[in-house]
């Protein structure tokens, strides 16, 4: 995953041109802008900073996070307004010396498998500030938009098989989650759930949730993979 979006940073940032998907981009960004204003926001999977360029100024902090320094390097390189920091950090279990008012992750959740979610959602309740949510969109699958599915794996994750402008191809873990399977992870691991109809945002090509916390995290517990 991380050499694939690695060789991807030049052509990172294409998929946010694609017509049909501006609507609801401005959608999106309208709403963010607003849910995140005066917050300290940590920002998980950055990538070349498409997302923190357009919503760090409304923020009374912003900490851009990715795994990939070379990404990083290109967010710094932008001197974007309202960005505090960008540092390295993993992800899929994110820490923090101070707790935030919001962690924000664009096109981040799909690329978790199944059986990794719960260790997501417990690392980032140790993030946040009591009452402080987890703000996350991702693309929904739409025929002749969406890259084809090219395989499911034994507990139900699904992978593309998406190809570079140097010709190399990777199959790259993109889970589709319902708006269900969000509420119903989202409340396993103690966060109230509003997705994208709750807020009447009417997306057609993506989700948009917001998972407030609602209690301290819950002990371990087995899910079923296929949820």
């Amino acid at each position: 995953m991380l050499d694939y979006y690695n060789k991807r940073l030049e052509e990172y940032e294409a998929i946010y041109a694609k017509p049909e998907r501006q609507t609801d981009l401005q959608k999106l960004l309208a709403r963010l802008q607003a849910d995140i204003k005066n917050c300290t926001v940590l920002e998980l999977a950055c990538g070349t900073g498409w997302w923190t360029e357009k919503l760090a100024s409304h923020a009374s902090s912003w900490t851009a996070t990715d795994a990939d320094s070379a990404a990083l390097e290109i967010v710094k390189q932008k001197t974007i307004q309202g960005l505090s920091t960008a540092q390295l950090l993993n992800a899929f279990q994110p820490q923090v010396n101070e707790l935030v008012d919001c962690v924000f992750a664009a096109h981040w959740y799909s690329h978790l498998k199944l059986n990794e979610q719960q260790a997501f959602f417990e690392a980032v309740h140790t993030c946040l500030k009591p009452g402080g949510c987890l703000i996350m969109l991702d693309n929904k699958y739409v025929s002749g938009s969406s890259t084809s599915i090219s395989r499911t794996d034994t507990i139900g994750n699904t992978y593309q098989r998406r190809p570079l402008k140097d010709g190399s191809t990777y199959d790259v873990l993109k889970n589709f989650p319902t708006q269900e399977q969000l509420h119903q992870s989202g409340t396993a691991f103690a966060f109230a759930v509003q997705a994208d109809t709750d807020l009447k945002l009417e997306l057609h090509h993506y989700w948009y949730a917001v998972m407030r916390t609602s209690s301290p995290p819950p002990p371990l517990v087995v899910l079923n993979d296929t949820v």
